[in-house]
């Protein structure tokens, strides 16, 4: 949501307001050790192990206190990639970043993402949830959804609760709401379950933190989807994950979904999956997250909002995305992205902040943490599960072969 520019001093970056020749054009990422050994750069360069990151990452460039140290060419499945150093950083020694100052230039900015983020979050469970209600003069409750309902069977239109700016509700056809851009509390969309989708990755990472923030532990669960393609990183990463939020919210509800059927019996029974046949996200994600979420003593397909960490950096598909959208995936969801126009940057930066864990893949190098294998991965991406998780890569290559 921010620009950003180098903090060259501190081998850091900052996030401004200001769109000057300064700004980057592309979000750096973090660089930690894991993956300067894994590309032999010890024999080159002096660093430690150390917790902080030591690099910035835009794409294959890497950046030491705003200069450019390293370019990566190639590299993929089957192929080693270039290194090109420059001479003037052939002997290079490393500090690692300082997180403190990080956190203190950056403050103020990462406050107001959170803030608006945790805001977007509250407002969107508010206007979803069961019941709008009203305290009166009088200190009864008063339950608008009903009267809404009612006027809805008399009229034969769809109504909808709105609040107005005298913080008091109102009822009115849902298409006039709509038109007046009225803060709307759906009567008849009600929602039957509050979602959070985890995936290991530090965009569901976030939002689940945030969600922490906006919502009472005992209104959502937090599903995990394992789709038998996961990263074995991205498995012990959600096992951390649960105990550490179990801890500070008992109530908190933890699922994991998944197939009957394992990936590979598919991949049989279907065929490869390609970038035109896509049926693995269907199959192996979406159909066993909502075949759980049933409404409550029937089996009756429960409406569900699901707050995910989609982002529009990622894809041009994902640019188009609305923060809210309504049967975008499956008829009976609707899907908000509190991080929606978040940067990669701003991403890792909250991670630090809150000092949260960080996926061991993104350590290793990992831009994105999904599928071991997947027609829409990098080749950079599939030549480190290659690298680093042969065994649970392996399976799905030699079918391919």
């Amino acid at each position: 949501m921010f620009k950003i520019i180098w903090d060259k001093a501190y081998n850091g970056i900052q996030l401004v307001d200001k769109v000057s020749d300064a700004n980057l054009s592309v979000a750096p990422r973090p660089v930690f050790f894991e993956e300067l050994d894994m590309l032999g750069l010890s024999t080159q360069w002096d660093y430690p192990h150390s917790k902080e990151p030591l690099l910035w990452a835009c794409n294959k460039q890497y950046f030491y206190c705003g200069e450019m140290v390293l370019e990566i060419k190639g590299g993929n499945l089957y192929d080693e990639p270039e290194l090109h150093i420059s001479e003037t950083y052939k002997n290079l020694t490393l500090r690692p970043i300082d997180i403190e100052h990080l956190r203190e230039v950056n403050d103020v900015r990462m406050a107001l993402l959170k803030h608006e983020a945790v805001e977007f979050i509250n407002t969107t469970f508010i206007k979803y949830a069961r019941k709008a209600r009203f305290v009166s003069q009088t200190k009864e409750d008063i339950d608008y959804t009903i009267f809404a309902a009612k006027q809805e069977k008399v009229q034969k239109i769809k109504m909808a609760v709105v609040k107005q700016d005298c913080e008091s509700f109102d009822i009115m056809p849902l298409t006039e709401a709509e038109d007046q851009g009225k803060d709307i509390y759906i009567a008849t969309t009600k929602i039957d379950k509050f979602v959070v989708s985890f995936s290991g990755g530090k965009d569901s990472q976030v939002v689940l933190d945030l969600v922490t923030e906006a919502i009472p532990p005992e209104d959502y669960v937090v599903i995990y989807s394992d789709t038998g393609y996961e990263l074995p990183p991205s498995l012990g990463m959600y096992a951390n994950v649960e105990r550490y939020y179990k801890e500070k919210y008992p109530t908190l509800q933890f699922l994991t979904a998944r197939n009957h059927e394992s990936v590979l019996h598919y991949w049989d029974k279907i065929g490869t999956p390609s970038n035109i046949h896509r049926w693995c996200c269907s199959v192996m994600k979406t159909a066993p997250l909502y075949r759980m979420l049933k409404a409550d003593g029937t089996n009756k397909q429960a409406k569900v909002l699901t707050f995910e960490g989609v982002r529009a950096e990622e894809s041009n598909q994902r640019a188009a995305y609305q923060r809210i959208g309504k049967g975008v995936k499956h008829g009976t969801v609707v899907n908000a992205s509190p991080i929606l126009r978040w940067s990669t940057t701003e991403v890792f930066l909250y991670l630090f902040f809150r000092d949260l864990p960080i996926n061991e893949a993104y350590r290793n190098g990992f831009t994105r943490v999904g599928c071991v294998i997947c027609p829409f991965s990098s080749e950079w991406n599939d030549r480190l599960a290659k690298k680093l998780y042969p065994k649970t890569l392996y399976p799905f290559l030699d079918r391919i072969v």
